[in-house]
């Protein structure tokens, strides 16, 4: 005859079997739930940031800069990569050396801030990453946001980049803006009211090379003296 404590053994068994496959399950479901959450924090705080580059710009001056107005009908206006300042030149050229190129914020109705990241070809090695204001928070390879002090609209100089170039760029090599890591539906710009602004649009620059290209205003690009 079995005692009772042989024919409970296995029934406490079962329940232990039962409660641990429970604890089990629960902490994945609390695993997940926990990495749904920091996730949403760190959405939010990225937001947070950026709004805030836009507030400091409101400590500056309040006045557009004087500069001629793109034509944007997008209230973010556009991002992209050139090789000049002003945005006009929309070749980079390769040469196989070290090239400075710019980044160029095209908006029509203001802006004080902007989010971003930028796509490099292949070959080409990012020496520096220079923003023309002082308030930067990240990086470009994964997403950078800049703010730029004040109201500002049309074509803004935002920052200068240096790259070793290969010399034997692809046709297809593109520089690409994209949007910050953080928000990956848009490139992100704050107006001059502070409202964030999500329909801010990243360009993409082709890359040639000497022979290929031309300047800014039709004329034949410097020529190729590379080695074979």
């Amino acid at each position: 005859m079995q005692t009772p404590t042989e024919i409970q053994g296995p029934i406490c068994r079962a329940k232990v079997t039962i409660y641990s496959s429970a604890r089990f399950y629960l902490v994945l479901i609390q695993r997940e739930v926990r990495t749904k959450m920091n996730n949403a924090i760190r959405m939010t705080h990225c937001v947070c940031i950026l709004l805030v580059l836009g507030l400091v710009a409101s400590c500056g001056d309040d006045n557009p800069s004087n500069v001629d107005t793109p034509d944007n009908t997008n209230l973010g206006g556009t991002i992209g990569v050139y090789a000049d300042m002003s945005g006009a030149s929309t070749n980079l050229i390769d040469y196989g050396e070290v090239t400075q190129i710019y980044v160029v914020h095209k908006v029509a109705e203001g802006a004080t801030a902007c989010a971003f990241r930028i796509e490099e070809p292949a070959g080409w090695t990012l020496v520096s990453a220079e923003s023309q204001f002082p308030v930067t928070i990240g990086d470009i390879e994964d997403g950078i946001s800049i703010g730029y002090g004040q109201c500002l609209s049309g074509t803004i100089h935002v920052m200068t980049l240096t790259y070793n170039t290969p010399g034997n760029s692809t046709p297809d090599a593109r520089f690409r803006v994209l949007p910050n890591s953080q928000w990956p539906e848009h490139v992100q710009v704050v107006d001059c009211s502070q409202n964030l602004v999500e329909d801010g649009i990243g360009v993409e620059t082709p890359v040639v090379l000497p022979q290929e290209s031309e300047d800014g205003n039709g004329n034949p690009g410097r020529p190729d003296t590379r080695q074979d």
